[in-house]
């Protein structure tokens, strides 16, 4: 990975910030879930979370066949309480779905299903970045173990240390940060890559 420049790297990502805050059209499923999960808040009623789990759609969920599995388990973990009062620990609670003696860890899913819920409060993990956030915690010296970035806490807390570095906490929610990074995480770190 090129070292980046921290001069280029603020003027990109305000390019870049600008640009995308144009760019609702990207937004419309994500609105229409918004609402749906709105419109069905609470995680005690199996038809509920299974209206709740098409809409997000996750691969991970129907490659595996774990719709039923999910909707139990979700049920089984009474989230609601946790979900209302931010507590993170739920997304690693949700994310471990054990079918017929196999235990999937679906980090993605339960990050999504929970953002839906609280998109300002639930960060959504990603394995696309992975190797800018281990680099990121170890150029920072953040009290983190890059090694342990594929568990939601690490994860969490290194992406809320760049919010906070980049001065975008209040600017967009954690929803806008994931279509933002996936929209233009590589043009920002092109445009700041130091020349060899």
């Amino acid at each position: 990975m090129k070292s980046i420049n921290m001069n280029k790297f603020d003027s990109a990502l305000k390019k870049y910030i600008e640009i995308f805050t144009n760019q609702e059209m990207y937004f419309v499923n994500d609105l229409k879930n918004l609402e749906l999960f709105k419109k069905y808040p609470f995680n005690t009623s199996a038809d509920d979370i299974h209206v709740k789990l098409s809409s997000i759609n996750d691969t991970d969920i129907s490659n595996n066949a774990l719709m039923e599995d999910a909707i139990k388990h979700i049920l089984n973990l009474n989230i609601d309480d946790r979900i209302k009062s931010g507590d993170l620990s739920v997304v690693e609670d949700i994310a471990h779905i054990k079918t017929e003696g196999k235990l999937f860890y679906l980090l993605h899913f339960a990050s999504v299903y929970c953002n839906f819920h609280r998109p300002e409060i639930f960060p959504i993990y990603s394995e696309q970045h992975i190797a800018f956030y281990k680099k990121y915690i170890k150029e920072n010296n953040l009290p983190l173990d890059p090694q342990k970035i594929n568990t939601y806490n690490v994860f969490s807390k290194a992406l809320d240390d760049l919010v906070q570095r980049l001065g975008l906490s209040g600017k967009m929610n954690y929803l806008h940060l994931r279509k933002f990074g996936w929209l233009y995480a590589e043009s920002v770190m092109k445009e700041s890559a130091e020349p060899k």
